[in-house]
């Protein structure tokens, strides 16, 4: 049987109001509430028609089987995800994607009935989120909690911090010891070596590609053995079988003359003029 109708499922972090959207999608009706994890439904062709299925959290170790079944089998569905790459390939395509966007409901009321709440951007494992964070928020203590949650890399969050902050004493002194701290005692150390205010946030340079071991390679040697090629290009013969090998910028990377291809020689045509 070709299901009646695709299902709908909404995106949205917590307190974005997924569920209610979900809810609401669902009708008036009678309405069952699953979690992915955990759909307590055996046979999809036993459900009433006049029933919706509500399935929440499919990022979370979803039964995909059973929710294929059920999209097939025609049952009025609707899900919930936290987020959209975690949910299977099978379940996403087979749905009608709606994304809850980014505003917290449950922090909008909270803000009209607490005076002095400060509202806090929670992140994810994305270090630009997590240092935008770091910079923005005061609430220190809610920072560290959720750097043990995920745990993210130490050297990662220094150099980023470093980057942003290089006159900051403080993350010099964690940096110094990082190796010698405990994950927890880290974490909060470096949660508390800034008070939170606004700073333009700068990445980590990189460091450049060394041009010279692609070279090596292409030639046939070893990436660290730019010291034997120099030598062997000293030699006027060696020099110019290189050069036919390589690019431009790599011939004057390496100070070797390319010869440039000759043109032909093209015997100019005589016209009617020249024989009067």
């Amino acid at each position: 049987m070709k299901m009646r109708k695709r299902p709908k499922i909404f995106v949205g972090k917590w307190g974005t109001g997924k569920t209610t959207k979900a809810t609401i999608e669902a009708g008036g009706g009678i309405n069952l509430f699953y979690y992915a994890s955990d759909i307590k439904i055996d046979d999809p062709y036993s459900i009433p028609k006049d029933y919706t299925v509500i399935i929440e959290e499919v990022n979370y170790k979803p039964q995909t089987d059973k929710i294929l079944d059920l999209i097939h089998a025609g049952v009025d569905l609707v899900l919930t995800s936290h987020n959209k790459k975690s949910v299977p390939k099978l379940i996403l395509n087979a749905c009608d994607v709606k994304m809850c966007g980014a505003k917290n409901h449950y922090q909008a009321s909270l803000i009209l009935t607490c005076k002095n709440n400060e509202k806090y951007v929670s992140f994810d494992d994305n270090i630009w989120n997590m240092m935008g964070v770091y910079i923005k928020t005061k609430d220190r203590d809610r920072l560290y909690r959720d750097l043990v949650h995920f745990s993210p890399p130490p050297m990662q969050l220094l150099s980023w911090a470093i980057a942003t902050f290089p006159e900051n004493e403080k993350l010099m002194v964690v940096s110094s010891m990082m190796n010698r701290l405990n994950k927890n005692y880290f974490y909060a150390l470096f949660a508390y070596s800034w008070a939170g205010g606004y700073r333009k946030l700068v990445p980590p340079k990189r460091k450049e590609d060394n041009p010279y071991q692609s070279i090596c390679l292409k030639l046939g040697f070893k990436a660290d053995e730019t010291y034997v090629l120099k030598k062997l290009i000293s030699n006027q013969a060696y020099a110019e079988y290189v050069a036919t090998k390589l690019s431009d910028n790599e011939c004057k990377l390496l100070g070797i003359k390319k010869k440039r291809r000759e043109k032909p020689k093209v015997r100019p045509l005589n016209k009617l003029e020249d024989y009067t």
